[in-house]
């Protein structure tokens, strides 16, 4: 049964953060970070940990979501700092420093939201933001074509890493599943892409639009999940989920525009 419900997490978190991926690419900068940061990869997974194990339980795994968001944005961050040297390079250093990161939370798990939220995740998230803030910014970017491979390749890593963290969490523990619901599979597609089609001048544009709101969309969602998942099961939890952090971006996109 766990196999069968990993090969469906694999399948559904791999199209919809195709489609999130592909969609951002076609809106404006306003919308194009909100599009990248809604709650995708951490709603499929914390939805099959509720499914694989019990609501309670993704109550649990919410708790080191923020520290998780801390460590994914230090990827974003680093891949964008390094961009000039290469693809490969910012990368693989990326990856490294978020996996050092993970480590840490595994080590030093959080006892509470409050500490995840301020410990690990406000410092590293406010000090990305100001460092790609001060970096050249491309406004206008190019639009190109759904092609079939970059389509395959995001499904592939999108599913993967949804699938993974179900069964770490399965496996491990709720706090695997948790890092593992936040690790930057949408960012890692869509940064490979953007600099493979458009170079690395247009990675500060696109990083910076991941942070905020995106930041308090992803806590909101685990937040709420937190409460919801245990009172009203999975399903009714993750349709409050998704009411809250939608109506959250549209004002938020009405306030920045009054």
């Amino acid at each position: 049964m766990l196999y069968i419900q990993l090969v469906i997490s694999f399948i559904l978190g791999g199209i919809l953060i195709a489609l999130q991926t592909l969609v951002a690419e076609r809106v404006s900068l306003r919308w194009r970070g909100i599009i990248l940061t809604i709650p995708t990869t951490i709603a499929i997974s914390l939805l099959f940990i509720g499914i694989v194990k019990t609501p309670q339980d993704v109550a649990h795994a919410a708790i080191s979501i923020p520290a998780s968001l801390g460590a994914s944005y230090t990827f974003v961050t680093i891949f964008t700092l390094l961009r000039n040297y290469g693809l490969a390079i910012s990368y693989t250093v990326s990856i490294f420093v978020w996996c050092v990161f993970a480590t840490l939370i595994i080590m030093f798990p959080p006892v509470d939201f409050v500490s995840s939220l301020i410990i690990f995740c406000a410092i590293p998230i406010l000090v990305g933001y100001i460092i790609i803030s001060k970096l050249p910014q491309v406004v206008d970017l190019k639009k190109f074509p759904m092609n079939p491979k970059h389509l395959f390749f995001r499904s592939l890593l999108g599913g993967f890493i949804v699938a993974l963290s179900v069964y770490l969490s399965k496996t491990l523990g709720n706090t695997w599943g948790g890092i593992f619901s936040v690790f930057p599979a949408a960012f890692s597609s869509t940064l490979v892409i953007y600099y493979y089609l458009q170079g690395p001048k247009v990675i500060p544009s696109v990083t910076k639009s991941t942070f905020f709101p995106g930041v308090i969309g992803f806590i909101l969602y685990a937040l709420v999940a937190a409460y919801a998942f245990p009172l009203y099961g999975v399903w009714i939890g993750t349709l409050i989920d998704y009411v809250v952090v939608l109506v959250f971006f549209l004002f938020w996109n009405f306030i920045k525009k009054a």
